[in-house]
Order: C-alpha cells, then sequence, then structure tokens
C-alpha cells in the first residue's frame, strides 16, 4: 500500500461509523468519475487515429483550402435557411 492510500487508511479509521458512510459514497463517486475520465481518454485517442484514415485518398492541391471550405459551406447553409 502507498504511503498517500496509508493516510487514508488511517483517517477512516479515526473517523466515526456515521461518518465513514458518506466518505464512502463520495469515494463511490469519485471512482465512477475516474473510471468515466479513462473511458473519454480512450474515445479521444481513437478520434485522433481515426481522423487521418482517409489521408491516401486527399487531393493534396485541395487539403489547404479544406478550412476554408467548410467556412464557405456553413454561411452558405445559413443563408439558405
Amino acid at each position: 500500500m502507498t504511503k498517500i492510500k496509508e493516510q487514508a487508511v488511517e483517517i477512516l479509521l479515526e473517523l466515526p461509523d456515521n461518518k465513514v458512510v458518506t466518505v464512502i459514497e463520495i469515494l463511490k463517486g469519485l471512482q465512477a468519475l475516474c473510471n468515466q475520465s479513462e473511458k473519454w481518454a480512450e474515445k479521444t485517442e481513437t478520434a485522433a487515429n481515426v481522423m487521418g484514415i482517409f489521408n491516401k485518398y486527399a487531393n493534396l492541391n485541395l487539403v489547404p483550402q479544406e478550412k476554408e471550405a467548410w467556412g464557405k459551406v456553413v454561411k452558405e447553409k445559413h443563408a439558405v435557411h
């Protein structure tokens, strides 16, 4: 057990039982949040890998115009509606 976890256990041992119930609920929430963050990180890594998947089909002459093209499409779409 790490030193920091030993400190946490020492604090828990000093608390009355009726207060430990609340701490356990907080720890469960923190654990769920950590698991959710890890899953989000995995999805972000996958998305970054997928973004270049069609790179071999790109017209290299048009790549510099991509940002402008998206802006033009958005303007046209909002102008029509």
